[in-house]
């Protein structure tokens, strides 16, 4: 079987979730025994499977759909309007053209994967048809050690931040979507702990609501105990990942949020936005959740001050996380493709 993952301006989404996602479910795959390419020119292939919704995969997924064929075209529905509303200039502006455009886009598609629960009941509202969605997770590899001690400890020395402080963690581009905002607020109202947003940084003019996110970075600027990082190298963020102690998720709007499910392989303690994305986590007892920075506070405050309660989510969040090894998910894909085919 030949499978090829469409991943239009594969270069552009380095550093992005879906970039990630895409390529290590592709390299999963070939350790499967499923020969599989990204942007491949080996054609004819069994499985397209398009990781983006683009204006050229539309046209491409048009293009396959009329030929006379014998593969199967399988796309991922991780674009939504609702996670493509406040994220980029004019975003808010055209998101009423995205519906029927998605909607157009996703129809060519034998097979759509919902990549969570969440993800699924937003495309069976789109119009799809239940029969042929199915729920994957993008998932992630738990067959990896990622917690390092002898790390953790050279990189706290590193950064200059004591055994006492907490170090609070969020992964993910600086749009508003992600809310960097609550983000350097939550840092403004805990100055005795460190925070960190490891991620791309996009020039303000390109980003939804510029105006306002400009002011909130000057008013961080001012704060000691908050850091941007920009993006970083891999080995860079797993330093990151071992020094700190706590991942805070305030996102406004989620599909999944593999980032989520890292921090957790980590051994991190999260922190989300009480979102309907995050329902297969419970409060209190594998995270915890807050709706404003008044409650994303009083939660890291709760972890800083009970050791008992930090462990006690760690235990549970890696139990939880077993329902999102990426084996499992490369062997749900594969059982479809062998099933279509």
């Amino acid at each position: 079987m030949k499978v090829n993952f469409i991943l239009d301006l594969e270069r552009s989404l380095i550093g992005s979730g879906v970039y990630s996602s895409a390529t290590r479910l592709a390299d999963k795959l070939i350790e499967y025994g499923i020969n599989t390419d990204v942007n491949g020119k080996n054609h004819p292939y069994d499985i397209y499977h398009f990781q983006t919704s683009l204006p050229q995969s539309l046209w491409k997924a048009k293009i396959l759909k009329r030929r006379k064929r014998k593969y199967q075209i399988v796309m991922t529905g991780h674009t939504t309007i609702e996670d493509f509303r406040d994220s980029f200039i004019f975003s808010n502006r055209i998101d009423f053209a995205l519906i029927p455009y998605l909607t157009k886009f996703y129809s060519y598609a034998d097979y759509l994967i919902a990549v969570s629960d969440y993800n699924r009941d937003i495309l069976l509202r789109y119009g799809y048809n239940p029969s042929r969605i199915q729920v994957i997770s993008n998932g992630i590899d738990l067959s990896i050690n990622r917690k390092d001690p002898g790390l953790r400890i050279k990189t706290r020395d590193h950064l200059g931040i004591s055994d006492e402080q907490l170090l609070v963690i969020t992964v993910g581009l600086c749009i508003y979507r992600k809310a960097p905002d609550i983000f350097a607020e939550v840092a403004i109202s805990s100055p005795e702990h460190q925070f960190f947003w490891i991620g791309k940084y996009l020039a303000l003019g390109t980003i939804a609501h510029s105006s306002f996110l400009r002011e909130k970075f000057r008013a961080a600027r001012k704060t000691n105990n908050l850091r941007f990082t920009g993006y970083v190298t891999r080995l860079t963020l797993e330093a990151l990942w071992n020094a700190a102690d706590v991942f805070l998720y305030v996102s406004r709007e989620e599909n999944q949020g593999i980032a989520l499910l890292e921090s957790i392989a980590y051994g991190k303690v999260p922190v989300v936005r009480d979102h309907p994305v995050f329902n297969w986590l419970t409060s209190d007892v594998n995270c915890l959740k807050g709706k404003t920075v008044e409650d994303f506070s009083k939660q890291i405050h709760r972890l800083a001050s009970d050791q008992g309660l930090m462990k006690n989510l760690q235990l549970h969040g890696e139990v939880i996380l077993k329902s999102h090894d990426i084996n499992a998910s490369v062997k749900k894909l594969a059982n479809l493709y062998t099933e279509i085919v």
